[in-house]
């Protein structure tokens, strides 16, 4: 997406897609051109849109109106959701009128970058497979008086992230295999001049990352654990982003009762490739590992089993209750690797629970934390991102529940309530003394049916690093 030279509205030929406030008049030489008041016509409530034709009067066919609604109300999460609602009207090349949706407390750089990130991803739909996507409408941003070509360039890299991120959680699973992640995660580390490392399945042998090679045991096909490495912020301590990386999710000997959609369980692990490739496009002040643990849940003659006992990356060992609590397994030997690796803080992201999304539904994300600080700099960004995350809590009574006569602690403590505290305590487990942590539980939001994968949390987890 481009800046456009900007013109007067009669001088583009590109159809017009013009937002506007309750409590503004539609430019009066548009009346005048149009020849009858169109601020009659034309809805100017919060994401209503209404097309106006210019019948010859205009070098162009239409001009789209979207209601923002009275602006001393709005915000910049209303302003992402009407420029959704307009991104899924445009059909033809088009210019977007930029100023016309300028605050006192929003500038115009604000509402091009706004605009232009929700534009692609509300555009976004699923590619079938071996078939072209849908091509979107060439839309161009009019910005008077201001250069905001880099504005544009920063949006267009949070929106290419978070729907590459989208592409690989919606492939299917007999495609998205775990070496075909690990391929692509490789091929973006070059394309940013990053350092990569993919530890096969010798390699996790010889680290004796013993939780994901348990989960990995029913499946003929080899884990991985993939690691970026972004250095942006010279000795600066670094951050891990460690997503969950199952490429499918039958739920082993605990098999699920309906494993459809269970391709979507590698979201978090796709968010955080997502998040490392917005982090380097954009040449961010940070340093970062992405790693995914990699690996399918399945069910043969050598599949781990209940009551088997693990001893995990760490030498802790666990007492295996539930196959299908096998998310937090893999999680667990991530967390090490990441604190062998040097990292000082840790977000974690995975659809880890059901009881997540019973308590959230798909409205808000699990966030449990060991950190107050990091947590603050989080809820921050959850804000500048316009994402919502519902903190809930880690206690040791939940971690009391996993309790084990036969190893260190158990997986799962089985449906006593409170499932989504009691992974986030097992988890937490893992984490060093020092080590910032934040768990994201995305059950609830990380896919949807209208809409496949969402990329929900992406934006959240990059503009850590603006606080």
């Amino acid at each position: 997406m481009k800046q456009a030279a900007y013109q007067y509205i009669d001088e583009s030929d590109r159809d017009i897609l013009y937002p506007i406030y309750e409590d503004q008049a539609i430019c009066p030489k548009v009346v005048e051109t149009l020849g009858f008041d169109v601020n009659e016509v034309v809805d100017k409530s919060l994401n209503k849109i209404t097309k106006v034709f210019t019948l010859g009067k205009y070098p162009f066919k239409s001009i789209t109106f979207v209601g923002l609604g009275d602006s001393k109300e709005i915000t910049t999460k209303k302003l992402r959701d009407a420029f959704a609602v307009l991104a899924n009207q445009v059909e033809t090349p088009s210019s977007f009128d930029a100023k016309r949706a300028v605050t006192q407390t929003i500038d115009i750089e604000k509402i091009t970058g706004l605009f232009v990130e929700t534009y692609l991803v509300a555009t976004y739909r699923e590619t079938k497979v071996e078939r072209p996507g849908k091509i979107i409408a060439d839309v161009t941003v009019m910005a008077p008086d201001h250069d905001v070509q880099a504005v544009i360039d920063e949006a267009c890299h949070y929106a290419e992230g978070i729907n590459h991120a989208r592409d690989l959680a919606n492939c299917p699973a007999n495609i998205m295999t775990p070496k075909k992640i690990a391929k692509i995660a490789k091929a973006m580390a070059e394309r940013y001049d990053l350092e990569y490392k993919i530890l096969d399945k010798k390699d996790l042998e010889e680290m004796k990352a013993g939780a994901i090679l348990a989960v990995n045991k029913g499946s003929d096909l080899k884990p991985y654990m993939i690691m970026l490495k972004y250095n942006g912020a010279g000795d600066d301590p670094y951050t891990a982003l460690i997503g969950k990386g199952l490429t499918f999710d039958s739920g082993g000997y605990n098999l699920k009762g309906n494993s459809y959609g269970m391709k979507y369980d590698m979201c978090g692990g796709a968010d955080v490739i997502g998040a490392m490739e917005i982090i380097a496009a954009n040449k961010m002040k940070a340093n970062v590992y992405c790693i995914v643990p990699a690996t399918e849940n399945l069910v043969n003659g050598s599949a781990y089993k209940p009551q088997d006992v693990i001893t995990t990356m760490s030498g802790k060992t666990v007492e295996i209750v539930s196959t299908d609590a096998e998310g937090r397994l893999i999680l667990c030997d991530a967390i090490t690797y990441a604190q062998s690796l040097g990292a000082k803080r840790i977000i974690d992201i995975a659809t880890l629970t059901g009881a997540c999304m019973t308590a959230l539904g798909g409205v808000y994300t699990g966030v449990f934390t060991n950190s107050e600080a990091f947590y603050e700099k989080f809820e921050q960004s959850l804000k500048m991102s316009d994402e919502k995350g519902w903190r809930l809590p880690v206690d040791p009574a939940y971690f009391d529940m996993l309790k084990s006569d036969s190893a260190d602690f158990k997986n799962s403590a089985g449906r006593p309530g409170g499932g989504a505290s009691v992974a986030a305590c097992f988890l937490e487990a893992f984490v060093d003394e020092g080590v910032e942590w934040i768990h994201l539980d995305v059950a609830g939001i990380a896919h949807r049916d209208s809409q496949g994968a969402t990329g929900e949390m992406i934006r959240s987890m990059v503009n850590i690093f603006k606080n």
